[in-house]
């Protein structure tokens, strides 16, 4: 019995980020001032409880646009110092770091974000130059408005469709 109970124990343990998420929706949830602002609220009225999953969906709904936080009557400096959106953002970053496929990006997210996110912006805009180099200069007159010349058609299909078929693969297993 005890350990079903360790375990009971173990699956409701939230992280800080998580556990202030929490909080903030128990607030929310008896305030409902924010209803109609953004996708979490109406989302939030249907729970009574947050569990782990519960949180992260709502962290993912949130865009940080803050008009919660300049509504709301809560917000520091009063004592409950309620903060949506830095609640959201802090449990976000911890489901893109859970979340990352392959698991190895999600480590290396969570040393180093701000590496990775110019790496990939590097990474991605090389590649454009790349591909536009391969079809003559950077400026070519004669290609001017007919963005299939630079880069055409079919490669953008067979790079997208990869990915598409690569989530598709994710999905079916489970990731």
């Amino acid at each position: 019995m005890k350990q079903l109970e360790k375990l009971i124990i173990e699956a409701t343990v939230l992280t800080e980020p998580e556990a202030e998420v929490e909080r903030v929706m128990q607030v929310c949830n008896a305030c409902r001032y924010c209803e109609g602002f953004c996708a979490v609220f109406p989302a939030m009225t249907q729970r009574l409880e947050f569990g782990k999953a519960d949180i992260h969906y709502l962290a993912n709904l949130c865009h940080n646009c803050g008009a919660c936080l300049h509504a709301c009557q809560y917000a520091p400096p009063h004592e409950f110092a309620i903060n949506v959106p830095k609640a959201m953002a802090q449990a976000r970053l911890e489901t893109y770091q859970q979340y990352a496929q392959p698991a190895a990006f999600g480590a290396l997210y969570r040393r180093a974000g701000i590496t990775v996110a110019l790496a990939l912006i590097v990474g991605l805009t090389l590649f454009l130059l790349l591909a536009m180099a391969l079809k003559g200069s950077l400026i070519h007159p004669p290609l001017a408005g007919d963005f299939y010349q630079i880069f055409p058609h079919r490669r953008m299909a067979l790079i997208y469709g990869s990915v598409f078929v690569l989530a598709i693969g994710d999905l079916i297993a489970g990731g």
